[in-house]
């Protein structure tokens, strides 16, 4: 699928989240075009990462659809490049639907693991909930600080302990969910649909993964992430402790 410049115009004109789908399948970009459509973006196609990457350079998206399996390269190996040059989530789309693969492509930073064939009705659900959170969180994205904290959720920056990263788009999510709600138990499924706009299924570990990565950022801060058996999580910060700006 072609022209580039005619989606930049609807953009222009419509004031719509573009949305970048880096997919080589022509029957499935025909599918994905009508997806973002009904989700209320306006689809940009890639065929290859090469592709991807020039568009990356040009433009800001509101999101990426990312196929595993592009001609010129493993859709894995384009993450860092995409949270290199923006903030954007990202759906991973695969035919891989072992375990391992759907924790690597959210360890990776992915919002989303979805596995071919995927139902439309499905996906355009989960675009749109991207979608509407990240404009949400446009609006209203203060800076978190303690003592010994600083994190910015809009840049995804954490400077805890001493030491300062960038994390993972779905990694911010959740940690900006905990703080938002100090010192309040957060069940998995307010995790999930904070991390990952989406609904928890029991066997779904992707939350835990999420807090662990999330502890080993804030081994070194004076505030923990504690567990509360078969319920979820909580910051365990007093609130009047905690200061956004």
């Amino acid at each position: 699928m072609s022209g580039t410049a005619a989606y930049r115009v609807s953009r222009a004109t419509a004031g719509r989240a573009a949305v970048l789908c880096i997919e080589d399948d022509p029957i499935v970009q025909l599918m994905l075009d009508d997806i973002v459509g009904g989700a209320g973006g306006t689809c940009v196609i890639a065929g290859s990462a090469r592709e991807a990457e020039r568009h990356l350079a040009q433009e800001q998206y509101g999101l990426v659809v990312l196929d595993r399996r592009l001609p010129d390269s493993d859709g894995l190996l384009l993450m860092q490049n995409i949270k290199d040059s923006s903030n954007c989530p990202v759906i991973i789309l695969s035919a891989m639907d072992d375990t391992r693969d759907r924790l690597l492509g959210i360890g990776l930073g992915a919002a989303e693991y979805v596995t071919k064939p995927f139902n439309p009705l499905e996906l355009t659900s989960r675009i749109r909930q991207l979608l509407r959170a990240r404009t949400e969180d446009d609006a209203d994205k203060g800076v978190f600080e303690t003592a010994d904290l600083v994190f910015n959720p809009r840049s995804r920056q954490l400077e805890a302990g001493g030491q300062s990263t960038i994390l993972a788009p779905a990694e911010s999510r959740l940690l900006q969910a905990l703080l938002t709600n100090a010192g309040e138990v957060q069940t998995r499924d307010q995790l999930s649909r904070a991390a990952s706009g989406r609904d928890w299924t029991p066997g779904d570990r992707t939350i835990d993964v999420l807090i662990n990565r999330l502890r080993r950022h804030l081994k070194n801060a004076p505030i923990e992430i504690k567990t509360v058996h078969r319920t979820g999580y909580f910051i365990s910060l007093e609130r009047k402790m905690l200061s956004k700006r």
